[in-house]
C-alpha cells in the first residue's frame, strides 16, 4: 500500500460533497466497481438461475396441471433458493462488500492507494460486525414497523419516518462506522445514529439527491429495458419457457451493469458524509493534523454518548418526514388520477 500526504479536511457544503464523491469515484472507478462485483456478480448469477427455475416450473406446471404446482420439487427449490440468495445478497453486499468499499473510499480520501484484495484484507476483525449489523438493522426495521402499525397516534405519525431513515441513511452508512472505527454490531448502529442525528435534515437532503440520481441512472434505464423486453421477446420467441429464460438473463445483466455503476458511488457519498460529520462535530480534521496518522485519528472517535436514543425533537422530525412522504404520495396519486381522467374525457370526446 502506497502512502501519500494527508489531505486538508474541512466541512463541505452539499454541492462540494457530491463533487468530491464523484471525483473520488472517477479516480478509483474500476477498483470500487471491482470490490462490489467480487461479491455481487456471483450472487446475481445464482439468483437469476433460481428465479428462472422457479418461473419456468410455475409456467410449465400451471399450464398443464395447475393442481400439481405445490407438489413440484423444482418450483419449491427455486422459491427457497431465491429467498436464501436474496438474504445472502443483503448480508454480503450491503454488509461485507460495502464495508470493504468504505475502507477503500476512506483510504483513497485520506491519501492512500488501495486495491480490490487490499480492501477486503483491510476489513480486519470487522467481518462479524459487518454480517451482524445488517441483521440488527432488520430487527430495528421490524420494531419500527410494529411501532408504526400498533402504537396509536405517536406511532402512526412517526413510524414511517423511522422506517425511511433506517433504510435510507442508517443502513448505508453503518458499514463505514464498522470498518473505520472497529465497533461491534449494536455499538456501530448506535454510533451511526448519533452521527446522523446531528445534521438530520441536511443528511436527508443529501440522501434525497442520491435517490433522485438513482432513479435516473438505475431504476429508469432498468424500467425502460424491462418494458421493451415484455414487448419484443414474446413476439420473437414462440417458446414461452425459453422466452422467460432469455428475459430473466437480459434483465439480470441490465440490473448488474447499472447497479455496479451506481452503488459504489452511493457508498462513496455515504463514506464522505461520515467524514464530514466527524469534521463538523468532532474536530476530526484537527485530530488528523495533530496525530499525523489516519488510523489513530479514526480510532479516536468518542465513546457512546449519554443522549437518549430518541428525543422529542427527533420524534417531531420523524413526524414531519412521515407527513411529507404521505403528502408526496397523495400529490403523485392526484396527478396520476387527473391524467387518467383527462385521457378518459379526451377518449370519450
Amino acid at each position: 500500500m502506497e502512502t501519500q500526504s494527508l489531505p486538508a479536511l474541512r466541512p463541505l457544503r452539499l454541492g462540494e460533497l457530491l463533487d468530491q464523491a464523484i471525483r473520488l469515484y472517477r479516480r478509483n472507478f474500476l477498483t470500487f466497481i471491482g470490490i462490489i462485483a467480487l461479491v455481487y456478480v456471483p450472487l446475481m448469477v445464482l439468483q437469476t438461475a433460481a428465479t428462472t427455475l422457479m418461473n419456468s416450473s410455475l409456467i410449465e406446471t400451471a399450464s398443464a396441471r395447475p393442481e400439481e404446482l405445490f407438489f413440484n420439487p423444482a418450483y419449491w427449490v427455486g422459491v427457497l433458493s431465491t429467498l436464501v440468495l436474496a438474504f445472502a445478497q443483503y448480508i454480503l453486499v450491503y454488509g461485507v462488500a460495502s464495508g470493504a468499499l468504505a475502507r477503500a473510499v476512506a483510504d483513497s480520501y485520506l491519501g492512500k492507494t488501495t486495491g480490490i484484495v487490499d480492501a477486503y484484507r483491510n476489513i480486519g476483525k470487522s467481518w462479524f460486525s459487518l454480517i451482524g449489523a445488517p441483521l440488527f438493522i432488520i430487527l430495528l426495521i421490524l420494531v419500527a414497523a410494529f411501532w408504526w402499525i400498533i402504537v396509536p397516534c405517536v406511532g402512526w405519525f412517526t413510524g414511517l419516518g423511522m422506517l425511511a431513515f433506517l433504510g435510507a441513511a442508517i443502513t448505508p452508512m453503518t458499514p463505514s462506522v464498522v470498518v473505520l472505527e472497529g465497533r461491534g454490531v449494536i455499538d456501530s448502529v448506535r454510533r451511526t445514529w448519533d452521527l446522523l442525528r446531528r445534521r438530520f435534515w441536511p443528511v436527508l437532503g443529501y440522501v434525497f439527491i442520491l435517490y433522485l440520481f438513482n432513479l435516473i441512472v438505475v431504476n429508469g434505464p432498468i424500467g425502460i429495458v424491462n418494458a421493451l423486453l415484455t414487448v419484443f421477446i414474446p413476439t420473437s420467441i414462440t417458446d414461452v419457457t425459453m422466452g422467460l429464460i432469455v428475459t430473466a438473463i437480459v434483465q439480470a445483466l441490465v440490473s448488474v451493469v447499472f447497479i455496479l455503476i451506481y452503488y459504489p458511488l452511493q457508498m462513496t457519498a455515504f463514506t464522505l458524509i461520515y467524514f464530514d460529520l466527524r469534521v463538523r462535530t468532532e474536530g476530526f480534521d484537527m485530530t488528523l493534523l495533530t496525530t499525523g496518522d489516519a488510523e489513530q485519528a479514526l480510532a479516536s472517535a468518542p465513546s457512546q454518548s449519554g443522549e437518549r436514543i430518541i428525543t422529542g425533537a427527533e420524534l417531531g422530525n420523524f413526524a414531519i418526514l412521515t407527513l411529507g412522504a404521505v403528502g408526496i404520495y397523495i400529490l403523485l396519486f392526484s396527478i396520476l388520477f387527473a391524467l387518467v381522467m383527462l385521457v378518459g374525457l379526451s377518449t370519450g370526446l
